[in-house]
């Protein structure tokens, strides 16, 4: 690790409070945890080649099963709108029969199919929304939260929530192969379901397109999905082409780094193996060997996100205040209550907490902390709680180490990072690169198709005219791309509060806005070899 990375604790109160997320406003600028699925490298790699051959020919004779073609031709349109799970269907979840449903559900229906994607899930709400057994008849087939159209998923996923489609006390919710005992809980101005056990007891449940939910477990028996997004972080392939679907196993093109192979995969439910490869084995074992910390240095980012999504930061911006001109000017005040031992701090005669209602420090944030504290919370850098010497407890990692001259500031940031090619590699986004996000359909083609320039652990920057007339830019980090297309679509940032959003979920309200840059630090920032 470079000398200037050596862990170093926090000398001052040197934060510097600029515009944060949107410095400097002004004149328009130029155009769940991933799971160990998979078999060890030696089980997979170890199958002489012509027995994979043979393996790989005995599956391609298998019926095949024919996918899921409007989920899989629009895969960049469904990531890029609505939050879901990059899996493969074997076959689409079919609705059930019109004549099976209640006469008037059957109208309701009818009328859903024949209006415009997107708008017929409100309308369609507006009729049914006290009604979980229509909601689920319509938006749950075979209990998955699935349509065929991106625009009806994109309302699904904003709209409806678990508590709106079940009234049971219980409920098994599956995401991936990873299955979850739900318990439906009383909250202000309704009910919820929360988890029953296991890491994320006691924290509420959320719903994304792909999910599938029923009353009892064994409902969740033979899933017509695959866990893709696990196989790939386990066996560290980043692309997939699927050549063959049948019940038991995938026939595959897998990825790894410059080296594709043939691959057999077999399916035990949704979850998935490699059986064997066909291909340059010790080209293989080698990529994988030489990301395996990388891998866990993802890991352990996607956890430190988690930990400030499920803490609900606060945005640093005074409340009342309505415009970027003060951004960024709350964090200074907290970090000085904060070292003295207080428990609150003011800011233009209001009060703030210094910890959460668990005794968690609770920093305000713009959105570039939000990026960088990600880094080093997965490094084991952060605040100590209430109870404890009050100071930042500095890990492996440790950014002030660095002097940035702005670590709050989008373009600050960018700045420095080019200063550093030796931590940090950056690709400014120019002329038409520049797709504005209101061109939905080009800014998504364009994103897939320069997907090899993205990899999970990016931070990407967004910048253009808002509702205000000025230029604003905006920090986002990238958690996930898709094992298929590569397209970029797991996305976390903070505005309002830390939370996993979709393109169309953070950049909806300001259109114009466009990619500004991608940096993706070093192997010593992320905590593991590429």
């Amino acid at each position: 690790m470079p000398h200037a990375l050596r862990p170093l604790l926090l000398a001052s109160l040197g934060w510097l409070a600029s515009r944060g997320c949107n410095e400097p406003p002004g004149p328009a600028a130029p155009s769940p945890t991933p799971a160990a699925s998979s078999a060890t490298p030696s089980a997979a790699l170890a199958a002489p080649p012509d027995s994979c051959k043979a393996r790989l020919a005995a599956a391609r004779s298998a019926p095949p099963l024919p996918g899921a073609p409007a989920f899989d031709q629009a895969r960049r349109e469904f990531l890029g709108r609505a939050r879901a799970e990059p899996m493969v269907f074997v076959r689409e979840p079919s609705p059930p029969a019109l004549a099976s449903l209640p006469p008037p559900l059957q109208a309701s229906l009818e009328r859903f199919r024949k209006g415009a994607p997107g708008s017929r899930v409100h309308q369609l709400l507006k009729h049914h929304r006290r009604d979980p057994a229509a909601l689920r008849a319509v938006f749950l087939p075979e209990g998955y939260f699935y349509t065929p159209d991106p625009h009806d998923a994109l309302v699904m996923t904003t709209e409806l929530h678990l508590a709106d489609l079940f009234e049971t006390p219980e409920l098994w919710h599956q995401r991936g192969h990873e299955v979850a005992r739900l318990q439906r809980k009383k909250v202000r101005g309704g009910f919820t379901y929360i988890h029953a056990e296991g890491p994320r007891q006691g924290k509420q449940a959320e719903l994304i397109f792909g999910d599938r939910a029923a009353p009892t477990r064994e409902e969740l028996a033979g899933p017509l999905h695959r866990d893709l997004r696990a196989l790939a972080e386990a066996e560290g392939f980043d692309r997939v082409r699927i050549e063959h679907r049948s019940d038991d196993g995938l026939v595959a093109q897998l990825r790894y780094g410059a080296t594709w192979v043939g691959a057999l995969v077999r399916s035990e439910g949704a979850r998935l193996t490699v059986e064997c490869i066909e291909g340059d084995a010790s080209a293989v074992e080698a990529h994988r060997g030489g990301t395996r910390a990388r891998r866990e240095a993802l890991r352990r980012l996607s956890e430190a996100v988690t930990a400030q999504v499920d803490e609900a930061l606060r945005f640093d911006r005074p409340e009342e205040e309505k415009t970027a001109e003060r951004d960024g000017h709350l964090r200074p005040v907290w970090l000085s209550a904060y070292l003295r031992g207080g428990t609150a701090f003011q800011v233009d005669g209001r009060s703030y907490p210094v910890f959460d209602a668990q005794g968690q420090p609770w920093p305000p944030q713009v959105c570039v902390d939000f990026v960088l504290d990600s880094f080093e919370r997965a490094a084991g850098t952060w605040f100590a709680p209430r109870g404890e010497a009050p100071g930042r407890r500095v890990g492996q990692l440790d950014l002030d180490a660095l002097a940035i001259p702005n670590r709050r500031g989008v373009l600050g940031f960018e700045h420095f990072a080019t200063t550093r090619p030796d931590l940090f590699e950056v690709h400014r986004f120019r002329g038409a690169e520049r797709i504005p996000f209101q061109q939905r359909a080009e800014f998504f083609r364009a994103l897939e198709e320069q997907a090899d320039l993205f990899q999970p652990g990016d931070i990407l920057a967004i910048q253009g005219r808002k509702r205000d007339g000025l230029i604003h830019q905006h920090a986002i980090l990238l958690e996930r791309t898709d094992p298929v297309t590569g397209f970029p679509y797991g996305l976390a940032d903070q505005m309002k509060r830390p939370r996993r959003r979709t393109y169309e979920g953070i950049m909806a309200e300001a259109p114009l806005r466009s990619m500004l840059y991608r940096i993706r630090p070093a192997a010593p920032l992320l905590g593991g070899a590429r």
